[in-house]
């Protein structure tokens, strides 16, 4: 599996101006970054794109190729991993969610 870099405004989902300004300019883990998005991260407004760095739910269903009921479930019984964003919403790392739906593919 390869790794690409590491990009802050990805995890933020915003411009390059608009992580600078979130950022304040300085040098961050990539930690700090995704705890910055937990309270700034517009995920309403990524829900159609299917490179965000963060999925919702209904988005983790689709590449799962499961129901969101489901989804759900697997998260209650910490199954799948997820932060909850400040508004409530449970996020998952998109390539941690197409890991598994490529894994599971390999088992069936």
């Amino acid at each position: 599996m390869s790794q690409s870099l590491f990009d802050p405004t990805e995890v933020l989902g915003c411009s390059r101006a608009e992580a600078t300004a979130l950022l304040r300019g300085r040098r961050v883990t990539p930690g700090e970054v995704e705890s910055l998005a937990m309270s700034c991260y517009d995920w309403r407004g990524h829900l159609r794109d299917p490179r965000s760095y963060w999925v919702t739910v209904s988005q983790a269903s689709r590449i799962l190729h499961s129901s969101p009921s489901r989804v759900r479930r697997m998260l209650d019984e910490d199954r799948l991993p997820y932060v909850t964003h400040a508004s409530g919403v449970r996020l998952m790392r998109r390539r941690q969610i197409e890991e598994r739906s490529r894994t599971a593919a390999r088992t069936d």
